[in-house]
């Protein structure tokens, strides 16, 4: 039987509920469903990039370190990042040393960044360097930066290039997005780091990436950003595991770890913040409550942003987060959190 109507597609389980094609299953009944299968299948379209369906884990191999995934990839192959392989029983760069795969471009201030809503930084006038770091430790199927995945074709930018970029007289701002930054961590702290011993004048430093990082690495970063008077923002992609673990591939629970680590560590509400993007059908009002209940237990000062979901990548049959939806996950948010923000409003149409 064809659980469709018109461009609706619906559970094939309980043929009631609408659902993402890429998954067949609504939210409620997933629960009953063999998660480990529909992530291994609903991921594996990734090999059309070269990429791995899931980490390598081959018994002898040695282990990247960089993130949660803990990737051993077999000896001439890559991590599920892209940008990590094994060379001669090491994983490293794909990369030559000393060379990020990445775009950057200037941005005028203000910019369209997660944390403009309440960040000092997006009031001064200049630019913010954004630079798109190619490759990322998470596959989420609704993927709004999806370019990050063609590795193989990714521009090679020396680090001292990128330095030279972000010194210009008009920055006033870094932003290290993606993909997310945790595969290339390591070399984007050494150019920030270079860019602020260098700089003349105060640059912030930003980060937007999934949070599921080598803590120690993560900890590094985020002291670069708290010493200029930046933001880190982590990306929570769903409250619940094994949801997290069919929309992103890989587990979320770092994420959570890392954040409540640097929260203890800092405690700072203007440097860190979080964003959760409204995905039809999957990430509602229950998952953005629980998530707000473990932000406010850091701070209810901690800024929160809700973010309306465009279609996008796997997940482009799915329509823009309906209006209601944002609304409950907004009221939802405001039961536990002082400050939550409503992203992308102007994609709503109804």
């Amino acid at each position: 039987m064809l659980h469709r109507s018109g461009k609706d597609f619906f559970c094939l389980s309980c043929g009631r509920r609408r659902a993402a094609r890429i998954l067949g299953f609504c939210r409620d009944c997933l629960q009953a469903v063999d998660t480990d299968e529909l992530k291994r299948n609903s991921h594996i379209s990734r090999a059309k990039f070269g990429l791995p369906a899931a980490p390598p884990g081959e018994a002898g191999a040695p282990v990247c370190s960089l993130c949660s995934n803990l990737c051993r990839p077999d000896e001439g192959s890559t991590g599920f990042c892209g940008v990590r392989a094994n060379r001669n029983g090491a994983v490293r760069s794909i990369a030559p040393e000393g060379v990020i795969l990445a775009d950057f471009y200037y941005d005028p201030l203000p910019t369209n960044c997660c944390a403009a809503w309440f960040c000092p930084g997006s009031k001064e006038k200049g630019v913010n360097l954004a630079v798109f770091l190619y490759g990322c430790n998470f596959d989420c199927l609704f993927c709004q930066n999806a370019s990050h995945r063609r590795v193989d074709s990714a521009p090679h930018i020396p680090l001292e290039h990128l330095v030279k970029a972000a010194l210009r007289e008009e920055v006033r701002c870094v932003c290290f997005f993606g993909g997310s930054p945790e595969p290339q961590l390591q070399l984007a702290v050494e150019a920030a780091r270079e860019i602020i011993q260098r700089s003349s004048r105060r640059i912030h430093i930003c980060w937007e990436w999934n949070g599921a990082g080598n803590p120690a690495l993560v900890k590094q970063a985020v002291e670069i950003s708290h010493d200029s008077g930046g933001t880190v923002k982590f990306d929570l992609k769903a409250w619940s595991p094994s949801l997290g673990k069919v929309l992103c591939g890989v587990s979320i629970e770092r994420t959570y770890q890392n954040l409540r680590l640097l929260w203890n560590h800092f405690q700072n509400p203007e440097l860190l913040t979080a964003t959760t993007l409204l995905v039809p059908y999957y990430v509602d009002e229950s998952e953005v409550e629980n998530i707000a209940c473990f932000l406010a237990e850091l701070s209810p000062d901690f800024p929160y942003s809700l973010l309306v979901f465009h279609p996008e990548d796997r997940m482009n049959d799915l329509p823009v987060t309906p209006r209601s939806q944002v609304e409950a996950a907004l009221k939802a948010a405001r039961n536990y959190l002082r400050r939550v923000h409503a992203g992308n409003l102007h994609l709503l149409s109804d």
